[in-house]
């Protein structure tokens, strides 16, 4: 009787490491698709800002968008920093 006893431990040890493995390769194929998913996102994102980053450097821009300067503003002469109701 005792041996039946430790054939059942052993299948409930078995069977708790499939489990395991079977949790860790869930685990593992989440992350994968989340992390093809990001890259997918960073790509398109960089695109985005890509193309509007060369539509910034035209000579002519469409009216109602915003053009870009390729400097920015030079510094003026004079005081630093104004202080507002500062006498």
């Amino acid at each position: 009787m005792h041996d039946l006893h430790d054939l059942h431990d052993l299948h409930d040890l078995h069977a708790a490491a499939a489990r395991r493995d079977a949790g860790i390769a869930h685990v593992r194929r989440i992350t994968w698709r989340a992390g093809a998913a990001g890259v997918i996102c960073s790509a398109v994102i960089a695109i985005a800002f890509g193309h509007h980053a060369e539509a910034g450097t035209a000579r002519h821009s469409a009216p109602g968008s915003i053009a870009v300067p390729s400097q920015p503003p030079a510094p003026v002469p004079g005081a630093g920093q104004v202080t507002s109701g500062g006498s």
